[in-house]
C-alpha cells in the first residue's frame, strides 16, 4: 500500500502519541506537526516539520490525511477546514462538546464527499471487540444489564477542569461501547459529586443509570479521583449480563505488576506502549486501520451518526446531574 501523507494538528498528550506512531508507521508519512503553541515543536517526531500554521498544514505537500487532536470544543474549525481542502480526517473522540459542532461537520463531510471518522478507541481494543463479538453471535442472548467504571488520576482532571466534563472525557467511551453492545438510549440518569479533589465545585464523580430503548438497563461510574502514587494508570470495567450468559473485562492491570523502592509500578502494555522504543498497541491498530481507510482498504467500525450518539448521551449525563432528575435523550436534541 502506498503510504500515506499525513498531518497531525494540536499536540497535546493524544496528539503525540498519534505523532509517534504516524512517524514510525509504514503505512504513513508523517510530514508535518501543527499547533498554536510554539513550545510543542518539542514534541514533533524527528525528521517532521512542524508550524504554528493551520493554514499552511491542510496544504502541505504530500499530505492527504489530517488528525485533528485539538481539545474537543476547537474540533469543529479544523475538522471543516480540511475537509473543504478535500483532505481525509481522523477527528479524536469525542466528537465535539455540541451536537451543533456534530452536525457543522457531518454536513460538511457530506458536502466535500470526503472522508471523516471518529476515533473511539474501544472499538479497536481485543477485549472489547470480544464482547461485541459474543453478543452479535448470540452467545450472549440479549442484553439485560450492564455496567461500567472509568476512572482517571486526579491530575488529568486538573488539565482539562473548565474545559470538559466527566461524562464527555470519560463517560463518552463507555456510552460509545454501551449503545454499540446494547442499541440506542432512552434516557439517563445521572448524580455527581466528590470531595473537590480536581477543583472546587468541579465534580469529580459521576455515578449514572443508563436506559435503553430496547428495555435493557445500564449502570456507568467516573471518577477523577486516582492517585498518581497508586501506580495504577488505568482503572477501568466492564460487565454485560445477557440472557444467556455474561461476559466481564477488568483493565485495572496491565499484566505486568512491579514493586521496587521507587514504589509500585504497572507499565503500560495495551494502548500506546513502546516495543523496542518503537509505538505499538491499540492506537496504532487504530491509526492504521484509518489509513487503510483512506486506501479503501478497510472500513470504518462506527458512523458518525455513533459518534454523535455518544456526545449526546454525554450531554445528557450532565444536564441530568445538573437538573436533578432523568433527561431523555428527545430533550438533549430539543435544547441543542
Amino acid at each position: 500500500m502506498q503510504p500515506v501523507g499525513c498531518a497531525v494538528v494540536g499536540l497535546g498528550p493524544m496528539g503525540s502519541e498519534h505523532a509517534a506512531v504516524l512517524a514510525h508507521s509504514p503505512a504513513a508519512e508523517l510530514r508535518v506537526c501543527c499547533d498554536l503553541d510554539p513550545s510543542t515543536r518539542a514534541r514533533t517526531p524527528a525528521g517532521c516539520e512542524f508550524t504554528t500554521d493551520l493554514e499552511a498544514a491542510l496544504h502541505w505537500p504530500g499530505v492527504e490525511a489530517i488528525f485533528v487532536c485539538t481539545p474537543e470544543p476547537s474540533h469543529r474549525g479544523p475538522v471543516v477546514a480540511a475537509l473543504k481542502a478535500g483532505l481525509a480526517v481522523f477527528c479524536e473522540k469525542p466528537f465535539a462538546a455540541s451536537l451543533q459542532d456534530c452536525d457543522a461537520m457531518i454536513a460538511a463531510a457530506k458536502a466535500a464527499s470526503a472522508l471523516l471518522v471518529v476515533g473511539h478507541i474501544l472499538r479497536f481494543d481485543l477485549r472489547y471487540l470480544a464482547v461485541a463479538e459474543a453478543l452479535q453471535d448470540g452467545r450472549l442472548g440479549r442484553p439485560i444489564h450492564l455496567s461500567a467504571r472509568r476512572t482517571s488520576w486526579a491530575s488529568e482532571g486538573k488539565m482539562v477542569r473548565g474545559r470538559t466534563t466527566l461524562p464527555m472525557y470519560l463517560g463518552v467511551h463507555d456510552l460509545d461501547v454501551f449503545r454499540w453492545l446494547a442499541g440506542g438510549i432512552d434516557h439517563v440518569y445521572a448524580e455527581a459529586g466528590g470531595a473537590g479533589i480536581v477543583g472546587e465545585g468541579i465534580a469529580d464523580t459521576v455515578m449514572a443509570t443508563v436506559r435503553f430503548e430496547s428495555g435493557a438497563v445500564g449502570a456507568i461510574e467516573l471518577s477523577w479521583a486516582t492517585s498518581v502514587e497508586s501506580g495504577i494508570e488505568w482503572d477501568s470495567q466492564l460487565e454485560v449480563i445477557g440472557s444467556k450468559g455474561s461476559a466481564y473485562v477488568d483493565i485495572t492491570s496491565t499484566g505486568v505488576s512491579v514493586y521496587s523502592s521507587t514504589g509500585p509500578q504497572f507499565p503500560e502494555t495495551t494502548y500506546w506502549p513502546r516495543t523496542h522504543s518503537f509505538p505499538s498497541g491499540i492506537l496504532r491498530t487504530e491509526d492504521e486501520h484509518f489509513l487503510l481507510t483512506v486506501r479503501k482498504a478497510a472500513r470504518w467500525p462506527l458512523a458518525l451518526s455513533d459518534a454523535r450518539a455518544a456526545v449526546a448521551a454525554a450531554i445528557a449525563l450532565d444536564n441530568s446531574s445538573a437538573a436533578g432528575r432523568p433527561v431523555a435523550l428527545t430533550e438533549v436534541e430539543v435544547i441543542e
